[in-house]
């Protein structure tokens, strides 16, 4: 069954009580999807992580069991702010932890900010994707590492999710814009999400990246 305009457009930015339901229900549907991008990150100790499109803060929550040295999410809904807040709050009160409400075209962090970052099915709602893949490229360490997870562009993803809300792309679609955001060392993994495809690409930044 096809997802309407509506859940669609509350999937990309949850609002007000039907955000509130949506956000719970993407808690389950995600959780699969959420672990494999986790294993494929493989934090480490010492580590800041952001993940951009940060929801419900589960994600964040498994991060925290690790001893990376910060954690940082980052979304543009406030009701995904306010519930990821209150999964951290242990961490957030320890200083290990911070939660902003943010786009991933204006993050709220220095150069060079963190070691890794995560972005599990928010590609979609980039238009020009390259303009946030730089963003991201900006806030990373030189080395650093970008893991985005999403559901790669086929026939049945494209019956199913409204093209006025989701913009769908391929494996080797998500892999030239990470080269065209100055991106190296890109590749791609993929699992079977119950009857969906699930795609994770990796890639580092450069030492040295002009631009």
């Amino acid at each position: 069954m096809a997802k309407s305009e509506r859940i669609a457009r509350q999937s990309r930015r949850p609002s007000g009580w039907l955000g509130e339901i949506v956000a719970r229900v993407m808690a389950f549907e995600t959780a699969r999807a959420n672990r494999f991008a986790l294993e494929r990150l493989n934090a480490r100790e010492g580590e800041a992580i952001l993940e951009i499109g940060c929801g419900h803060g589960r994600t964040l929550g498994r991060l925290a069991q690790t001893r990376c040295a910060l954690l940082a999410g980052a979304d543009p809904s406030a009701v995904m702010v306010r519930l990821a807040r209150r999964r951290l709050h242990r961490w957030i009160g320890l200083g290990r932890a911070e939660v902003s409400l943010a786009t991933s075209s204006a993050l709220p962090y220095p150069d060079g900010r963190f070691d890794a970052a995560l972005a599990v099915h928010v590609l979609y709602f980039w238009p020009d994707a390259v303009t946030d893949l730089r963003e991201i490229r900006r806030i990373l360490r030189p080395g650093g590492r970008v893991l985005l997870g999403y559901r790669p562009r086929d026939a049945e993803t494209l019956a199913g999710l409204p093209a006025t809300i989701y913009t769908l792309r391929s494996v080797e679609e998500t892999e030239v814009l990470l080269a065209q955001a100055g991106f190296a060392a890109i590749g791609s993994a993929e699992i079977a999400h119950g009857k969906m495809r699930f795609a994770c690409t990796e890639a580092i930044r450069p030492v040295r990246c002009a631009g």
